[in-house]
């Protein structure tokens, strides 16, 4: 019995690193006033003033001197492109990244908790209903 309370935690707590994430919008002017940060660790997408959107993976791009540097992907309305190459952050409108979405991953464990308990209940219903006709 023990062993079934321990795979389940196990299972929870696997969910919980997986997680829900969805992109932050991060404003030009919010990281150059120091009220947001861009995370290198993370992947990165980025729009520009031509709505140009860019993608960069995590650690494939550097912030230096007022200018992007880096190797990603332009994205455009069908096709996507390798790019290689620099960016000037006065030509980027808005950033974006993932960020890890709490509240989102609660109710994910507790929906995946809740039709749990409702299968168990289920077979617990019928096993007692069918015990009890014989």
């Amino acid at each position: 019995m023990l062993k079934k309370y321990f795979i389940g935690l196990l299972t929870l707590a696997i969910l919980n690193f997986t997680g829900c994430y969805s992109l932050e919008v991060i404003n030009k002017e919010d990281v150059n006033e120091g009220r947001a940060e861009i995370n290198l660790s993370e992947e990165l997408y980025l729009t520009t003033k031509d709505f140009t959107r860019y993608h960069f993976l995590a650690y494939k791009y550097q912030i230096a001197n007022d200018t992007l540097y880096g190797s990603g992907a332009i994205e455009a309305s069908s096709s996507i492109a390798p790019f290689k190459g620099a960016i000037a952050l006065d030509e980027v409108i808005n950033f974006e990244q993932s960020k890890p979405d709490t509240g989102e991953t609660i109710g994910l464990i507790a929906g995946i908790i809740a039709v749990g308990l409702l299968v168990g209940g289920i077979i617990v219903a019928v096993a007692y209903s069918s015990s009890s006709i014989l």
